[in-house]
């Protein structure tokens, strides 16, 4: 069985060998064991014998009479210990907990815990500038205490960087090993072979108000079968995978807080090839629990595409990913192909919330889910979609193994019609419910209903939208296995959805009708993550507010400029100074002025213009700036441009190309005039089907020089998802594959109904002169506009903005 380090409450680490069949928790009859963070707190219980059931948990303020109580405990793994977290409480006070019966009856005498502190004693403050980096990089294994840090920092104008080097000793730019109460804060960062900053085997590290890019490794896209099928390799044959600007491994209490990271080297490949590889922003494996993220900007882009912007490693492991008693809140993620987060693994009392996620492929991503309870509350997922557009499923729980852990989402408010509202269970044990939803608002589409495996979830309360009628679709079938008494299938109405702004408006049927969840949200509130007008997400603790919210340029050439309105309320106690921070891919908007103070009861206008002339290579750009403090909160402003896109069929890039049209091919069935969407005037494309016998469609070809040839379609598919097309293929009268699998080894995701190119296989090395190609497919069906036979595939697949900066 795999082995894992098991953590005590107290987060230090038992003697290594356990294996996973036995507890991370090990708790004596009638003893509550508590994990507190800044503003949560787990909890760990296991009643005496003969207890009475159900029980709850109660938590106050020391200084406080009335007792609050806490979201209803959940059971699972391991059997006979209860588990939750407390929410709002305040940071650097002192609180206590109680178990209690039903009626509130004293069961388990309170315990008192302390919240941290955002302010602890620094002992000795060290100047990164004043010190020699060695060629093998620079290490920090200082050991502080918790009644005295160490700080690092630099002055403002300072940089450390690291260029890339292929052997590069150093992991990072900076490495923590075995580490202790350290403070790396107010430091800018550019390079690292693979990560920014690497915390390894540490304890107590705490990343404040740093600015992380390029770090990372570059590499060559693979146009192959194999499982590197679209991946970037590096000059050392290696994926590019698991390059996380912050890395976490192995370690406890790991603070990351008001960082921006942006821009790392290389980037990640689309589904339309495999499961995306290559960088992210914060990267996690094996941690001991105490992980903190917030209030950071994690920004991608259509140039410099994360993999998932915030990703775990050991994810079927009950160790992995956060592990355990873990925050990730008030974080803006954006521009992701794969999810917005993995919170996978053990998921042990993790939290996610009021972060907002923008344009990634899914949402959040639960599964698998092995120990629990997870909370996933009060977020804002909008414009899904990797970099062509696809989009899959706001909640992902759709995979892994011992799918027990019990994951609640509550409060979320979730919007994009081109995505399903929440996957089923990989391989969930036994019968005990496993999600828990209440006063989501999802604005989705029906393309997963549910299905058996929901009757034993807790669902209720959630209303879904869908203008072509796919919300009445969920609803009844949700209602059909037992969920959603309360739910509907009614037109949420936000204030202004096209700019970003989803608070309910005045005239929306959903105001009011949230229902109440113990120590989260009280009755009759509104549903969704906006629960009242002053609230903002991602949240941040910062009075300025930038309106609108999202700024859509649909025709730049006619209106290049539009304006953001920066306020600070009267009541405030100070002004806000700032300055506009954004990627070096977003060279195509700029923002002014770039720098200002908001003063109370103030407006300020920025105004942000679009360049037309740099629009080129594809048919919208996606981007975003922050309006940042000094201290590192901001506020994010996303930016959408239309362009006037045409593809280049023919790019001048790729010279040795044989193009075979449809229409010129013989064994074809029907021929039917070519969508506009394709771009070829006059042009043709042949629908297939996939009966497995002739005709097959064969294509005769010359090439002008010997090379290493690989095979592309342009190709429509009849769904979001190519699955099931299987194909058989022969070079010269030879099998190149007798069963090109599109799936399960592959997805064609295009996430569009155009008929881009899609890189079908790799014909290996071909001499000059004229050959013969016949493909037949064997299972499903598909719409061909031609047949492509290139040396450089990556021509057809890297558009002209992105050539210029990898």
């Amino acid at each position: 069985m795999k082995q894992f380090l098991m953590v005590l409450m107290t987060l230090a680490v038992a003697a290594p060998g356990a294996g996973a069949a036995d507890s991370p928790l090990r708790l004596d009859p009638g003893q509550l064991q508590l994990e507190p963070s800044f503003e949560a707190c787990s909890f760990y219980f296991r009643p005496a014998t003969g207890a009475p059931s159900p029980l709850a948990v109660e938590f106050r303020r020391t200084s406080e009479p009335n007792w609050r109580r806490a979201f209803d405990p959940v059971m699972d793994t391991p059997d006979g210990i209860w588990k939750g977290s407390l929410f709002n409480l305040e940071e650097d006070s002192a609180w206590e907990a109680r178990v209690v019966t039903a009626n509130g009856a004293e069961v388990i005498a309170p315990v008192a815990f302390r919240t941290w502190s955002s302010r602890p004693r620094i002992a000795r403050t060290i100047d990164l500038s004043t010190l020699a980096v060695p060629a093998s990089g620079l290490v920090i294994s200082d050991q502080g205490s918790p009644d005295g840090w160490i700080k690092y920092t630099a002055p403002k104008s300072w940089r450390l960087e690291r260029p890339y080097k292929a052997g590069d000793p150093a992991s990072a730019a900076i490495t923590f090993r075995s580490a202790r109460y350290i403070i790396l804060e107010n430091v800018t960062i550019v390079g690292g072979h693979r990560h920014g900053v690497l915390v390894q085997e540490s304890e107590s590290v705490r990343i404040l108000n740093c600015e992380i890019s390029g770090w990372g490794r570059t590499g060559v896209q693979q146009f192959t079968n194999t499982d590197t099928r679209g991946k970037y390799v590096d000059a050392n044959g290696e994926t590019i995978n698991y390059d996380g600007g912050i890395a976490i491994d192995r370690s406890a209490r790991t603070v990351v807080e008001r960082c921006y990271l942006h821009d790392p080297r290389h980037r990640a490949n689309s589904w339309m090839f495999s499961h995306p590889a290559g960088p992210s922003a914060v990267y996690v494996n094996q941690t001991r629990g105490g992980t903190v993220l917030r209030w950071n900007d994690f920004v991608g882009s259509d140039e410099h595409r994360w993999n998932d912007v915030i990703e775990g490693r050991s994810n079927s492991a009950p160790d992995g990913g956060f592990f355990r008693d873990s925050d990730i809140t008030g974080n803006f993620l954006a521009f992701g192909n794969d999810d917005g987060v993995e919170l996978e693994g053990g998921g042990m009392n993790v939290r996610f919330y009021r972060n907002k996620i923008e344009g990634t492929l899914c949402g959040v991503s639960t599964g698998a889910c092995i120990l629990g309870p997870q909370f996933i509350h009060g977020n804002v997922i909008t414009n899904p979609g990797d970099e062509s557009g696809l989009a899959l499923m706001f909640f992902k729980n759709s995979h892994g193994s011992e799918q027990s852990g019990k994951r609640h989402f509550i409060n979320n408010t979730l919007v994009g019609p081109t995505c399903s509202a929440y996957g089923s269970y990989g391989k969930p044990a036994g019968q005990q419910r496993i999600g828990y939803m209440r006063n989501n608002i999802f604005v989705c589409n029906d393309a997963r209903l549910p299905g058996d495996w929901a009757r034993r979830d807790d669902f209720d309360y959630d209303h879904f939208w869908d203008a072509n009628g796919g919300g009445a679709r969920l609803i009844a079938g949700l209602r059909a296995l037992g969920q959603e008494k309360h739910g509907s299938a009614v037109e949420p109405r936000f204030t202004d959805a096209r700019r970003g702004d989803y608070h309910l408006a005045a005239d929306s049927p959903l105001r009011g009708r949230a229902a109440s969840v113990p120590n989260l949200v009280t009755a009759n509130a509104n549903p969704g993550a906006l629960v009242d007008a002053a609230a903002e997400v991602p949240f941040r603790p910062l009075a300025l507010v930038a309106a609108p919210r999202q700024l859509n340029f649909d025709a730049p050439a006619r209106e290049s400029r539009l304006q953001v309105k920066l306020s600070v309320p009267k009541t405030a106690r100070e002004a806000v100074t700032f300055n506009i921070r954004k990627n070096a891919a977003f060279g195509w908007f700029s923002v002014e002025p770039a720098a200002g103070t908001v003063t109370p009861g103030e407006t300020l206008t920025l105004t942000v213009s679009v360049d037309p002339t740099v629009l080129r290579g594809r048919p919208q750009f996606r981007g975003a700036f922050l309006v940042r403090t000094p201290s590192g909160l901001s506020r994010p402003v996303s930016v959408y441009a239309a362009a006037d896109f045409r593809e280049d069929l023919r790019p001048a890039a790729a010279p040795n190309s044989a193009y075979l049209a449809a229409d010129s091919l013989p064994g074809l069935q029907s021929l039917v005039a070519v969508s506009a969407a394709a771009g070829v005037a006059g042009g043709k494309f042949v629908a297939l089907a996939g009966s497995g016998s002739d005709p097959a469609l064969v294509a005769r070809f010359p090439l002008r020089k010997k090379s290493h040839y690989a095979l592309l379609l342009r190709a429509a598919i009849n769904d979001d998802i190519m699955r099931d097309r299987v194909f058989e293929l022969l070079v010269d009268g030879v099998p190149a594959a007798t069963k090109v699998s599109v799936h399960p080894s592959y997805q064609w995701n295009t996430g569009a109904r155009d008929f881009r190119a899609v890189f079908l296989h790799d014909l290996g090395e071909l001499a000059a002169g004229e050959h013969e190609l016949k493909l037949r497919l064997l299972g499903g069906d598909l719409n061909v506009n031609e047949l492509i036979v290139t040396d450089n595939p990556a021509a057809f697949f890297i558009d002209e903005w992105q050539r210029e900066r990898i």
